[in-house]
């Protein structure tokens, strides 16, 4: 005997039974795949409801309306189950997902849609929602720079020297002094490869992100005792071995203690640390580390930001911040784009360009919306476009009289659409920028996909804007039915 028994009483209740535990536990894992992916059949059998015409007949108009009314899933929900399928699924047309995939979740899965193959390939399972989204929000954010920009800091920054590896491993030993004192200390031991891995990735596996002028964002992911690194913006990759990990951490290391090693690699002093650095000491000589403190050592997020731009040295290690200007909040147009008569200088970069038309701000004094209204920036205030009615004022008082939980959630909401809204619309100025300047016949293949870039962000934000609104809308339904 074995497997299950089917066995079905006298109204069809389909009971199971099983002869022994391995036929149970095989129908646990067998159910708990099923839940845990069955996503993916309901995004195939969508597929199949918009790519045929098996709806014919069935009283339903589109694949669209069969999911609403059939099951209340909204228009947003459909497109990612079939956009997911169609992406990370076997052949891209089928309901099992590809290896790589496995064990990510819908949530997650629905964050990588907006992110290259080169980027959504490094992402585990073992990688929370919130450690995703913070990568999402690394991409987005090196997409908000536009190519010319990128060509002006090429123009004036030092041309790159060593391997993708080696550029990383030292802008990340710049941006991050704590981490840099860490390895420094592990050097000054002459530390294995494995040690090193380990303080790059205590969980055993990582992400960094960094800036670089002149080349943008790049991705170190560290996992096991390999490493990559993957540029964001052209979606070219580097593997590595721990063993070059290690070399390029010793290229940036000098004799001596970690300021002056920092010093004379940077040419800056060294600033005071954001945490002291745990680990071997210095000499060798450092105590076992009780499991207390390797427990503490590997807590936290496993995603690390770059660094601001302000973070970022202009020229050839002059010390001097470049870019500080744009992260302001109403920059002057001189200062949002320092140098913008210097791009006519390449023409190669911007063919039949009309630069001028890009680069046009708003008046100092006022917010121009996304409507194209200039508003007055009084000493009242301003609301940002898109805001919901009120959304202003309640977070204004948010601190000054208490409100319940209903009222809380109701300007947490709106600033969240608030967000999404100022999110969306600075990928439809990208947009506007990239149609300013190219035409169809001589726009490059890389400004091309980065126009596609911002057409799927600004599709998604729009698509959790409608989501909210149908939320806020039920909402207001279900009060008014139990008034």
């Amino acid at each position: 005997m074995g497997d299950i028994v089917d066995m079905r009483g006298a109204q069809g209740t389909g009971l199971l039974a099983f002869a022994r535990y391995p036929d149970l536990e095989k129908a646990a894992d067998r159910t708990a795949a099923k839940i845990k992916e069955g996503f993916m059949e309901m995004g195939y059998i969508l597929k199949v409801a918009r790519d045929t015409d098996i709806l014919a007949g069935s009283g339903y108009a589109s694949h669209e309306e069969f999911a609403e009314k059939r099951y209340g899933l909204d228009k947003g929900t459909v497109s990612r189950y079939i956009r997911i399928v169609e992406r990370f699924s076997v052949g891209g047309d089928s309901h099992v997902l590809q290896d790589g995939y496995r064990d990510i979740g819908f949530a997650k899965l629905s964050l990588m849609l907006h992110m290259p193959d080169a980027v959504a390939e490094e992402i585990t399972g073992s990688y929370s929602k919130q450690e995703v989204q913070a990568i999402k929000e690394e991409i987005d954010a090196e997409h908000a720079v536009s190519d010319i920009e990128v060509a002006i800091e090429a123009a004036e920054a030092p041309e790159p020297e060593g391997s993708l590896l080696e550029r990383a491993i030292r802008q990340l030993g710049k941006e991050q002094q704590a981490l840099y004192h860490r390895l420094h200390d592990i050097h000054a031991i002459d530390g294995t490869a494995a040690m090193v891995m380990d303080v790059l990735a205590p969980q055993g596996e990582a992400v960094y992100m960094v800036r670089i002028p002149g080349t943008g964002r790049l991705m170190i992911s560290i996992s096991g005792e390999a490493a990559s690194v993957t540029n964001v913006r052209s979606g070219g990759k580097e593997r590595y071995a721990a063993g070059d990990v290690q070399a390029a951490v010793a290229g940036i290391m000098h004799p001596g203690p970690v300021k002056e090693s920092w010093q004379q690699e940077y040419g800056e002093p060294m600033g005071p640390l954001a945490e002291a650095a745990p680990g071997p000491a210095a000499d060798g000589q450092g105590a076992e580390e009780a499991p207390s403190q390797k427990r503490e050592k590997r807590k936290g997020s496993k995603v690390v930001k770059a660094a601001p731009p302000k973070a970022v040295e202009k020229g050839r290690g002059d010390g001097k911040p470049a870019g500080a200007a744009a992260e302001e909040a109403h920059p002057e147009p001189e200062e949002r784009l320092p140098g913008q008569m210097e791009i006519m200088d390449f023409p190669e970069a911007m063919p039949d360009a009309h630069y001028e038309e890009i680069i046009e701000a708003p008046p100092a004094e006022a917010e121009r919306g996304p409507d194209g209204e200039a508003r007055a920036a009084d000493g009242a205030g301003m609301e940002m476009a898109g805001t919901a009615a009120g959304a202003g004022g309640a977070a204004a008082d948010r601190d000054a009289q208490p409100c319940g939980k209903e009222e809380e959630a109701a300007v947490d909401a709106a600033l969240r659409m608030e967000e999404l809204w100022m999110e969306a619309w600075g990928h439809l100025e990208g947009l506007r920028k990239y149609f300013a300047v190219w035409d169809s016949r001589s726009i490059p293949m890389e400004s091309l996909e980065k126009v596609y870039q911002d057409a799927v962000s600004l599709e998604a934000d729009i698509e959790r804007m409608m989501d909210m609104k149908k939320e806020e809308r039920d909402g207001q339904e279900h009060h008014a039915q139990q008034g």
